[in-house]
């Protein structure tokens, strides 16, 4: 079984692993390297410095509907698999390898088709998420589904948490369901288009925190985007952790009930409060809350504007 990977960030390193333990890896395909350090310096994607580890051959298309078909072609995958790729494939791509095309996605479809399944499952709330493996058609993530596997999303996760979480369940749902397939007994199902949800690409604006939101709204907001921006005395604000407070309040929204060391007590939308126990301010480290007490005085009746 010959197989060409297209995969970009950590999430699909899990992925790329778990086939070359399992089969032959002639190729990876990556996104080009675009990400860029503090000192100007390109960044090397995850899945392609992983490849480079493996010694495996690794293309990098700016537009792989344009520049892969050919190299793609001469390869003769049996299977090509993707997993968070980032580019849309074309029906000649699509067509190359005898078993077409799996791809691994971080929703139970139908629902949260699209590049930010993980982020938007937190922003609104999902209790449950999983894992679905499909078969790629020309749509977005619209083809037949070959296997699923759920996962309860903690209360405590946080898109980082649930990114390592589904990456793992992906690799193993993978694995399990090419050799499944390889031994006839997997039968793919059509989505239910009645049920189909759309994940937006996370936007910077995302993460701006309005506080008359309720504290759940905001809680969940921030466990997705993976950040909340605000501002206090117009110095800008990232907030990162936080949980609910028990208090009722008729505070105005935003404005601090209680800075201690267990966290920064602020009034939300509907009586609600959070209470922030990890943040950041503009050019300093994240830090937790009784650190970040130590050089910056906040104060009840201080108020928190949602932006920066």
């Amino acid at each position: 079984m010959r197989i060409v990977f297209l995969g970009t960030p950590e999430f699909a390193v899990n992925s790329l692993n778990a086939l070359v333990n399992e089969f032959e890896v002639v190729a990876v395909v990556t996104q080009p390297d675009r990400e860029k350090d503090r000192k100007g310096r390109i960044i090397e994607g995850a899945v392609s410095k992983r490849a480079n580890e493996l010694n495996i051959p690794v293309f990098k298309f700016e537009k792989i509907r344009r520049d892969g078909v050919e190299i793609l072609r001469e390869l003769a995958p049996d299977l090509m698999v993707t997993c968070a790729y980032g580019q849309m494939l074309s029906q000649e791509i699509i067509d190359i390898a005898p078993y077409g095309i799996f791809n691994v996605h971080g929703s139970l479809l139908p629902k949260y088709r699209g590049s930010a399944p993980i982020q938007r499952a937190l922003i609104n709330g999902e209790e449950t998420t999983g894992i679905t493996i499909m078969k790629t058609d020309i749509g977005m993530d619209s083809g037949d589904i070959l296997a699923v596997k759920e996962l309860p999303i903690a209360h405590d996760d946080y898109v980082d948490e649930l990114y390592a979480k589904l990456s793992v369940l992906g690799a193993d749902l993978l694995i399990e369901t090419i050799k499944g397939v390889l031994a006839g007994k997997v039968t793919p199902i059509k989505q239910n288009e009645s049920e189909v949800t759309y994940a937006q690409m996370i936007k910077k604006e995302d993460g701006i925190i309005d506080f008359s939101l309720s504290a759940s709204e905001i809680r969940n907001k921030i466990r997705g985007v993976g950040y909340g921006v605000c501002s206090h005395q117009d110095q800008p604000l990232k907030i990162y952790k936080l949980d609910l407070a028990t208090v009722q309040c008729e505070l105005k929204a935003g404005s601090v009930i209680d800075a201690n060391k267990k966290g920064i007590t602020v009034a939300c939308g509907n009586g609600s409060a959070i209470v922030i126990t990890e943040l950041q301010q503009s050019g300093k480290k994240r830090m937790r809350v009784v650190d970040f007490l130590n050089g910056v005085k906040i104060k009840s009746g201080d108020e928190f504007n949602g932006l920066a």
